[in-house]
């Protein structure tokens, strides 16, 4: 799932992921990328009907809507694509049969494609979803965003756009 800000991207994950909770699909885990709430702009995945489910995170910070310069942007995107790999570790030690990944493209601003494809090539079903609009500005940040974010977008099966 792709979209602007605010669309419903990460509502409409949640309740995919719930769908293979009720059908007994127990081996799932949840990468959850997004930073915590800024400005009426992003949040965590909301864990209600998904409690049993592996969910890992960390302590992201929305590099375009906290950092002061592009510098400090920059700084902050390549801060959370370490914190963001140190998970994949985790994820890699006891992989699932389904992984949801919440907010994808806060690591395809500074992280490397080809580490995320060779996690998700380790998964049978994926379901994820990440930021593809403009409300928050372009840059090279948002230029490497979003070119990864359509190479992604030709490896899946299915695309929805919000």
């Amino acid at each position: 799932m792709v979209g602007e800000v605010n669309t419903g991207k990460t509502a409409y994950a949640k309740e995919i992921l719930r769908a293979f909770v009720e059908q007994g699909d127990a081996d799932l885990a949840v990468i959850d990328m997004a930073p915590e709430r800024v400005k009426g702009v992003g949040g965590k995945l909301d864990r209600v009907g998904i409690e049993a489910v592996r969910y890992m995170t960390g302590d992201m910070i929305p590099p375009r809507l906290t950092g002061k310069t592009k510098e400090e942007i920059l700084e902050l995107a390549q801060r959370n694509a370490r914190l963001i790999e140190t998970i994949f570790e985790q994820y890699e030690a006891r992989p699932a049969d389904v992984l949801g990944v919440n907010d994808v493209s806060m690591y395809l601003q500074a992280g490397r494609f080809e580490r995320f494809a060779a996690l998700i090539d380790t998964t049978p079903t994926v379901v994820m979803n990440g930021y593809f609009g403009s409300s928050l500005g372009g840059g090279k940040l948002g230029e490497r965003e979003r070119g990864n974010m359509t190479r992604l977008m030709k490896r899946c099966d299915r695309v929805i756009r919000f």
